[in-house]
């Protein structure tokens, strides 16, 4: 538990969460089976007693086949959406038959592999047969969901089409694709899973054929990204040879905001968007796997009991979160920054940059929130022993040196994601307000009204979206120097490009503080209350007024409001400086 604790764990450990996670998955299919009962309409399949029937027969020829195969991570996504199914929690235009059917998938698997002779039906789903781990065969013609047979003998199978048999691995077969991975002594193998209908971590997805073209690129990505583990984390890549089992391709996101994903029922899976390169993929699986190891441990102990009276903030994201999520996030950037940790001391030139900013960011980031975390009263003793484990881990960082201009650059992205953050989702009491406006305007000393009397309330902006545009701004100025010239060439454009970004933004990552300073005031005596311009307008400011907007946004926001509302002009810098820091 204390290496796990510690935001670490080798092998070994990974060996002990999957014993976690059989265990668990036989829970789930005794839950569903139970669930199901003997008389549960199957529709044209054979009852879910005869699929099971034939997965304990494959299982006494071949015990550990079938141990692997239950762990599948994609049959744990199943099991516990049609669970949910059963329940009337998770809700599908599909006949559960469809669902159910899984299963007899899964039992086709099995008795293949083990070698037996067998013949099943099986679901046909969005005109594919799908048999986990292996592959799929397209069904011309095929409704949205049939059902056909596979049958098998001494290993060697085929799937009935209208168009004939189809022979597994053979002509009309679709195998899932695989790659198969060796550096500096550590293996990694893993499924590109595309094909797989639970693949997507929430519920049923058609099968998405990619080509050869992409495939390659996801190979040569992963290939890389792998020595770029196992050379600059050697302690990140041996878990993960143990315990990553299927990486699920996604379409490329928006630049240096990867979207990826994984879940408690699925151990072993990471989904993410294509990566531009591999530092960017290698980052994206400790990051995953962090969440992977973490939800093991849940399934054995809670790390909370309740929540706090309101969501809490995180750094990596745009919206308020519950203790839950925001456990699952310091931990996941907790692996993040020791991965930044140990590539910058063997990267060079623009990497070099990357990683230092990097490092600072998520250093001062993963310290805040174990800080705030530490203090709550819903953590249960396990949770407790994690937020000590990791702040233990989070100290050792602290005395790392980092060259003067991108850990400045990290501290101003700290700072701007939090004052975007209490921009959208902070608001200040009205009576507090209407003080302050009516001290301005008469001339008077700024009221001191008691602290509880000046709490702000979160009231969470759905439309908040890209507050980490201080940030990729960054990333783009030290990797891409010619795109974030061509950025600059046409800055009225950059929120196409970065979302939330604006024009004095860019000029602010720039350098050009006169420009950014200029255009955020000019923006905001518009009328404007774009959450980035108040944000970034306190960091290039100085004294009280950068103090108030870095602070407490969202009551010079607020306050400047009042006043306009009023028809009076407001000098901003002034008024900051006049509210002050809280």
């Amino acid at each position: 538990m204390s290496a796990l604790a510690s935001g670490g764990g080798d092998a070994s450990t990974v060996d002990q969460l999957l014993a976690v996670e059989r265990s668990w998955r036989l829970l789930q299919l005794r839950a569903l089976l139970d669930q199901v009962g003997p008389v549960h309409d199957t529709g044209p399949l054979p009852p879910v007693r005869t699929a099971w029937d034939l997965l304990i027969e494959a299982e006494r020829h071949d015990p550990a086949g079938v141990g692997d195969l239950l762990l599948h991570p994609q049959a744990g996504v199943w099991a516990g959406y049609t669970l949910r199914r059963l329940r009337g929690t998770a809700r599908s235009q599909a006949p559960l038959w469809v669902d159910l059917g899984y299963l007899h998938g899964l039992a086709a698997v099995a008795a293949l592999r083990a070698g037996l002779d067998f013949r099943i039906t099986v679901v046909v789903r969005d005109g594919f047969v799908v048999l986990p781990t292996l592959g799929a065969v397209p069904v011309p013609g095929a409704e949205q969901w049939g059902h056909t047979e596979v049958r098998g003998s001494g290993g060697d199978g085929a799937v009935d089409t209208p168009a004939g048999a189809v022979r597994i691995g053979g002509d009309g077969w679709q195998p899932m694709p695989a790659v198969h991975l060796r550096a500096g002594g550590h293996t990694l193998a893993v499924r590109l899973d595309c094909l797989d209908p639970y693949r997507n971590l929430r519920g049923p997805t058609p099968p998405r054929s990619l080509s050869e073209a992409e495939l390659d690129h996801w190979r040569g990505l992963l290939a890389q990204a792998w020595e770029l583990l196992v050379h600059h984390g050697p302690a990140l890549a041996s878990p993960m040879a143990r315990g990553l089992f299927s990486v699920v391709p996604q379409p490329p996101a928006e630049r240096f905001r990867t979207m990826s994903a994984s879940a408690g029922d699925a151990f072993g899976s990471m989904i993410m968007s294509e990566p531009r390169d591999a530092t960017e993929l290698a980052v994206t699986m400790v990051h995953e796997f962090q969440h992977i190891k973490l939800g093991a441990l849940l399934h054995l102990a809670p790390l909370h009991s309740g929540e706090p009276d309101q969501r809490l903030y995180a750094p990596w994201r745009d919206d308020p979160r519950p203790l839950g999520g925001l456990l699952q996030g310091v931990y996941a950037f907790a692996g993040i920054t020791e991965f930044w940790r140990a590539f910058r001391h063997g990267a060079t030139d623009s990497a070099a940059a990357l990683a230092h900013f990097e490092f600072a960011r998520w250093r001062r980031q993963v310290a805040t929130i174990l800080t705030m975390v530490a203090r709550l009263p819903q953590l249960t003793e396990v949770g407790r022993r994690l937020v000590d484990g990791l702040t233990a881990t989070a100290e050792q960082w602290q005395a790392d040196s980092v060259p003067a201009r991108p850990l400045a650059a990290a501290h101003d992205a700290v700072a701007d994601h939090r004052g975007r953050w209490r921009l959208h989702h902070l608001q200040p009491p009205a009576e507090v307000v209407t003080a302050y406006a009516e001290a301005w305007t008469a001339g008077a000393a700024r009221p001191e009204p008691p602290s509880h009397a000046i709490a702000t309330v979160l009231q969470a902006d759905p439309a908040a979206r890209g507050l980490d545009a201080r940030a990729v701004l960054e990333l783009w100025r030290l990797t891409d120097p010619a795109g974030f010239e061509r950025l600059s060439d046409d800055p009225e454009a950059v929120g196409d490009v970065v979302t939330g970004a604006g024009a004095a933004d860019l000029a602010l990552v720039a350098g050009d503080h006169d420009a950014a300073r200029h255009g955020y005031l000019a923006e905001l005596s518009a009328g404007s209350d774009r959450p980035g311009a108040w944000a970034g307008l306190g960091l290039i400011l100085t004294g009280p007024a950068a103090e108030a907007l870095q602070t407490r946004p969202e009551l010079v926001r607020a306050v400047h409001q009042a006043l306009r509302s009023s028809g009076g002009a407001v000098d901003l810098e002034k008024l900051a400086a006049w509210i002050g820091p809280a």
